[in-house]
């Protein structure tokens, strides 16, 4: 075989494994990023819980405190 023509094929396998462990390199960062966008909005919903918590609560604390203030008053 003519050293030209194996140095080709051989270089043709080595771009073939360099092409193999790019894809494989992409579809990880394509895997991790989609793993943090579901992060993200699962932490935007859980924000949005907590806050409606956070307003429940307070707007409970506030009748409280008027109902005490009121019976005080009496």
């Amino acid at each position: 075989m003519d050293p030209i023509k194996a140095a080709l094929e051989r270089l043709d396998v080595a771009i073939d494994h360099l092409e193999t462990a790019l894809d494989g390199y992409a579809a990880r960062r394509r895997a991790e990023r989609d793993a943090l966008v579901a992060a993200l909005e699962a932490a935007r919903i859980g924000e949005i819980r907590a806050r409606e918590k956070v307003n429940t609560v307070s707007a409970r604390l506030d009748a409280a405190i008027e109902r005490l203030q009121s019976v005080l008053e009496e």
